[in-house]
């Protein structure tokens, strides 16, 4: 076996200065990050890597607030209507007062949205499997960082007026 493969796996397009391992590292140069443009191969880009990923978990929990501050004012927009003796548009809330019909376009607002979640879930997901310690603590405090600021209405049962707004992870 040569070094390299001791080490890690060349980056792809023999690329000999960009390294992805398979193990836990602490590797601070010539550390690939998902693409093989995105590099760190010195400390200081290392650590501009790291805010970047930082934020980019922190950017995961605004959009779970976007989404679900969307749905309540859908949700509320609904029983406003409701509650104003609007019959015509009656059909959008059912009887029990839970569910709302969405129009397409509202549906199609929450898709994209829903769309650039699972993007994104999905490439903090590609960052961890870097196995960079360095990395995934980034990652790990910049998803407490935004659950702590962003997440602050995600109790399941929590009531917002004499309405119950059930929390979905």
């Amino acid at each position: 076996m040569n070094s390299t493969e001791n080490e890690g796996h060349e980056g792809h397009g023999g690329n000999s200065t960009c390294n992805s391992h398979m193990l836990w590292n602490w590797e601070t140069k010539n550390v690939c990050i998902v693409f093989s443009w995105w590099s760190a191969n010195s400390v200081p880009s290392l650590i501009f890597s790291c805010l970047i990923v930082l934020l980019l978990a922190v950017s995961f929990e605004v959009l779970r607030n976007l989404s679900r501050k969307y749905d309540l004012k859908i949700y509320s927009a609904a029983h406003r209507e409701l509650e104003g003796g609007d019959s015509s548009n009656s059909s959008t809330v059912n009887n029990n007062n839970r569910f709302v019909r969405v129009t397409y376009i509202q549906q199609f607002i929450r898709s994209v949205i829903y769309s650039i979640q699972v993007f994104l879930s999905f490439f903090l997901m590609l960052i961890f499997m870097t196995f960079n310690g360095f990395l995934i603590i980034s990652l790990v405090i910049g998803a407490g960082l935004g659950y702590f600021f962003f997440g602050k209405h995600t109790l399941s049962g929590t009531s917002i007026g004499e309405r119950e707004i059930v929390g979905c992870h």
